[in-house]
């Protein structure tokens, strides 16, 4: 174990008890402590929570296909047409909400296909594992090149073949409320192109933003009058109306193995890396295997600090893949389920990036850690917990990062550590 120190007369301030204060103290800086960095895949997550809608594919040479698309139920609060109502067209409209992973500059195809089952969920919650049945043929497809940012909407005319008998029966009263939609139309699926190498897109569920679109005429003494009629996403209810199927193809790579949560790959089985990605599920998972050494030095002594640094690789993200300035860090188990958030006497723990190492072109993420450390010293008998690392919003996003390990020539992640000795034999 190495370390430096300092004496009590070389320290200008320390603020602990008057016992410790009284004491010959000894400060030791610390930074040989073992960290372990792990990948684990979460076995499901559940995305009918999520705010938007995600649809697109793009290839990663890390972490393979990322796939996602999204079913979702529609309804309307007031299903009342006039009697000479006169259907004109009809259009999807998918609100953008700004959110986009990939590359956008590459055109992206859209295939909008009929659901031949209803979006009703067998455990109350879908997840990025779920899928429902749909009718093989689309619907409609369209080419499209996406612009989250300089539209505010992607506009999708469907045939009028499609919606005409269902535009008939509301007008007739033969379909008067959600149920009696449902049993005439179950929703739709969205599905990327199986070719695409584009980017994934977020479309915003709100019923200003995203909706099915009649557009109708009524006929009038001095012309046609235009009128709309919208089938909007169901928000109310109990039961989730809408959710997202988010998948990737890892064969090949290093994820390939992680086909349980209880599996954990090491980093140093990884080309001493760890992974996290959003929506599919990979999370990088932190164990402090010698912090109980801590006990061999001489005297007794307190953490009085203790940083965690980690480092992604300035090769693994840019303006097409950027990475959270900040990421949230839970407590989980031997078998990777999360038991709870990390606190310290502040309020919740994130990994938040350096902004003095960004001054030096350095981007690295520190997590001060000495409150879990006292914690787990105190533990008997000693539980396998380890601190998990993800991304905020990890239901709706696929964003990824790349973190150093533990033994990268780059930059190895380390603990740094500080101690106070006193009464020390």
């Amino acid at each position: 174990m190495i370390s430096c120190s300092d004496r009590e007369e070389d320290i200008p301030t320390l603020e602990v008890g008057q016992d410790f204060t009284d004491s010959n103290v000894r400060i030791i800086s610390i930074d040989t402590f073992a960290v372990e960095l792990s990948t684990f895949k979460f076995d499901s997550i559940n995305t009918s929570s999520s705010s938007r809608l995600l649809l697109g594919q793009y290839q990663d040479e890390l972490f393979g296909t990322i796939r996602a698309s999204n079913y979702f139920e529609l309804g309307t609060f007031d299903y009342n047409l006039p009697d000479d109502a006169e259907l004109d067209s009809i259009a999807l409209i998918l609100g953008y909400d700004r959110y986009f992973y990939g590359d956008t500059t590459r055109v992206a195809q859209i295939n909008v296909h009929v659901l031949t089952d209803e979006v009703k969920p067998e455990d109350d919650v879908f997840y990025n594992t779920s899928v429902l049945p749909f009718e093989s043929i689309p619907t409609v497809t369209r080419n499209y090149l996406p612009e989250p940012f300089d539209e505010d909407s992607l506009h999708i005319s469907m045939p009028i073949t499609f919606g005409q008998n269902l535009f008939d029966m509301i007008r007739e009263g033969d379909i008067n409320d959600d149920e009696e939609l449902r049993r005439n139309f179950k929703g739709f699926t969205l599905q990327p192109g199986d070719a695409d190498e584009s980017s994934i897109l977020g479309f915003s569920k709100n019923q200003e933003n995203t909706y099915l679109r009649f557009f109708y005429t009524i006929p009038g003494e001095f012309g046609d009058d235009e009128e709309t009629f919208d089938l909007l996403i169901n928000l109310g209810g109990i039961d989730p109306k809408s959710f997202n199927n988010i998948r990737s193809n890892v064969t090949g790579t290093f994820l390939e193995s992680l086909v349980d949560q209880e599996i954990n790959l090491l980093s140093r089985d990884s080309e001493n890396k760890s992974y996290i990605q959003a929506g599919i599920g990979y999370a990088t998972r932190i164990r402090f295997p010698s912090i109980r050494k801590i006990h061999d030095i001489p005297g007794t002594g307190t953490i009085l600090s203790a940083n965690l640094q980690i480092k992604p690789p300035p090769e693994t993200f840019n303006d097409l893949l950027p990475i959270r300035d900040s990421l949230f860090v839970d407590i989980a188990d031997q078998n990777n389920d999360l038991v709870d958030r990390l606190f310290n006497g502040q309020g919740s723990v994130f990994a938040i990036i350096n902004e003095e190492n960004i001054e030096f072109n350095e981007v690295i993420y520190e997590i001060p850690v000495g409150f879990y450390l006292e914690q787990e010293l105190e533990e008997a008998p000693i539980i396998d917990n380890a601190l998990v690392l993800f991304s905020q919003n990890f239901n709706q996003t696929l964003d990824r990062i790349v973190l150093e390990g533990e033994s990268s020539t780059d930059f190895r992640a380390r603990l740094i550590l500080t101690y106070a000795i006193y009464d020390e034999e």
